[in-house]
């Protein structure tokens, strides 16, 4: 089969279209910047904020597209590029399938389709679309539901997680600089504080490996709605304590309290992830994935910010 992916210099990208060239398939890579050429792998400069893809002609031999490009931020949309990203390149990447009759389309959404912020905006709009104009054309149409899509060992990843990790990090060092200054010019014992966030201890945090994702993405093949979510996420307050332990910060996940100004400050920089510190509860079609736990959330720390 010959396959058509947007998006395919990304990080969920390069991951599926080594699984597609495992399994003996031919791929378009698309991108503004594609991947290098290779067997079985064809790159494709074009962006799919443009009218046919930005491309001067399509391919006639793609029996199917698998649409991955888009812009993941969680932040406010102050110049409308997530939107005309998502939104619009995806009514291109349809506009292309029903032009050139092509019969299957997969979509990669989110687990996370929260009217929370622009991005999970976005991504209700791009289902709803793909639903009803691929129903409409009768294109057979896949939508893919992932949760947070981590790094592997062979393929780290400094996405959401990591930069969740990185502010931390960064806002300890600097309260650590004060805190030692005021201790001992004070001639105070040196204390360890416990550093607080907001949200719910015991509500899970879905996180999922990018290699069982596009395995996955490769071997469903019937149209529906899939959810590619960790069937076992583990709890925030253990999370908290994994990345607390590695990074030597006591950190504690609490409903209700009274910030400090370190805090607060915490709470203003991290206000985006916000929403997904309360917990989720999401129905996973994925089985046999290895587990989210204390060995993995050291190791993506290890493999992010070490090498």
């Amino acid at each position: 089969m010959t396959i058509l992916v947007t998006g395919a210099s990304g990080f969920l990208g390069t991951a599926l279209i080594k699984e597609l060239l495992q399994k003996k398939h031919r791929v378009y890579g698309l991108s503004r910047h594609p991947p290098a050429a290779q067997d079985n792998l064809i790159p494709l400069v074009g962006d799919v904020r443009q009218t046919n893809l930005g491309l001067d002609h399509i391919p006639n031999d793609i029996h199917a597209v698998h649409h991955l490009a888009g812009l993941h931020s969680l932040g406010e949309d102050k110049d409308g590029e997530i939107m005309s990203t998502n939104v619009l390149g995806t009514r291109h990447v349809l506009d292309m399938c029903i032009q050139n009759e092509i019969p299957r389309l997969y979509f990669t959404s989110t687990a996370y389709t929260w009217r929370v912020n622009p991005y999970g905006r976005s991504k209700i709009i791009n289902e709803q679309e793909i639903k009803g104009r691929g129903m409409l054309h009768g294109i057979k149409t896949t939508i893919f539901k992932p949760s947070i899509i981590m790094g592997t060992a062979d393929q780290p990843y400094p996405g959401h997680f990591s930069q969740f990790v990185m502010l931390l990090i960064k806002i300890h060092q600097r309260a650590e600089i004060v805190r030692r200054k005021i201790e001992g010019g004070m001639r105070l014992p040196i204390l360890e504080p416990v550093f607080r966030m907001k949200g719910s201890p015991s509500g899970t945090l879905n996180l999922i490996q990018v290699d069982a994702v596009a395995k996955a993405m490769t071997e469903i093949v019937s149209p529906g709605t899939y959810w590619l979510t960790h069937p076992n996420p583990p709890t925030l307050q253990q999370i908290v304590d994994w990345v607390g332990e590695y990074i030597m910060v006591n950190m504690k996940v609490a409903r209700h309290f009274k910030p400090t100004p370190l805090e607060a400050t915490l709470q203003k920089y991290v206000a985006a992830f916000q929403p997904y510190l309360y917990g989720d509860n999401f129905t996973s079609d994925l089985t046999g994935v290895p587990n989210i736990d204390r060995e993995f959330i050291h190791d993506t720390i290890k493999h992010t910010f070490l090498g």
